[in-house]
């Protein structure tokens, strides 16, 4: 999925602007410390990997996935066991959402960023899923009827640079934090 570079730019802009309390958001440095530039692209990099994360997920756009996630990443809490690779994150993803009859709307509340280093990075994030359509079996094993449900996640990323320079998931996990709505649980998480 492409973004025009003026996007990019914007959100740049956006960000340096909107954090005059810089040093809360990187996590190691004081309060009255300023960004870096390096560092505010970096927190950009980070935004837009989480909004094309879930972008992806409700246009059912699951090859993009292979602009967010490292082609090793492993991913954490989508099942009973870590799942590793961008091949079996992007099949467990498929699956989990290709039921055309299931919408989603996937949000990001909160990012932390973390650790920003010159090619890697971290940061917590907090985010909201509206599941709804008819009667759905999916993410292997959740019921619901023909009403909303919203999961509120957290989600504690790794970031790493590609050989081309651009920042990717090499580590998400993902922690369940609620379950609002009505839903059946037909086997555990």
């Amino acid at each position: 999925m492409q973004f025009p570079n003026a996007l990019l730019s914007s959100s740049i802009l956006f960000i340096a602007i909107l954090l005059p309390w810089t040093g809360a958001i990187t996590g190691n440095a004081t309060t009255s410390d300023p960004l870096s530039s390096s560092d505010v692209t970096t927190l950009a990099s980070i935004t837009r990997l989480l909004s094309l994360f879930s972008i992806s997920l409700d246009i059912k756009d699951f090859a993009a996935l292979r602009d967010v996630f490292a082609t090793d990443a492993v991913l954490i809490g989508g099942g009973a066991e870590p799942i590793t690779g961008i091949d079996a994150i992007e099949q467990f993803y498929t699956t989990t959402f290709q039921n055309e009859s299931l919408k989603t709307e996937h949000t990001s509340d909160t990012v932390f960023g973390y650790n920003l280093g010159e090619t890697t990075a971290s940061s917590i994030s907090y985010a909201s899923a509206v599941y709804f359509g008819p009667a759905v079996l999916e993410r292997g094993g959740f019921f619901f009827s023909n009403s909303s449900v919203v999961f509120r996640e957290r989600f504690n990323n790794e970031y790493v640079k590609n050989a081309q320079g651009a920042l990717r998931i090499s580590s998400q996990q993902l922690t369940i934090l609620s379950i609002e709505g009505p839903i059946e649980i037909l086997q555990p998480l």
